[in-house]
């Protein structure tokens, strides 16, 4: 996966999260590609994904619990 692949996937994970957080979900569960499961990959959305109350990944499903929204 090259950087722009990476930016992509990026892109693609928050528009899903702003997606799911307007609708009044608290948790967002996206489907990676086999090519985003790889362990620098991963290593890159750990260290990008930050902000949320949970981040794992089951089987091929990043799973993103969102903060608490703030008043």
């Amino acid at each position: 996966m090259n950087n722009d692949d990476l930016k992509n996937l990026l892109n693609s994970i928050q528009s899903e999260v702003n997606n799911d957080a307007t609708s009044g979900k608290n948790i967002t569960t996206y489907k990676l590609s086999d090519e985003a499961l790889t362990e620098k990959v991963l290593d890159v959305l750990a260290e990008k994904l930050t902000g949320y109350k949970d981040v794992k990944i089951d089987g091929s499903n990043l799973i993103l619990t969102h903060a608490d929204k703030k008043n």
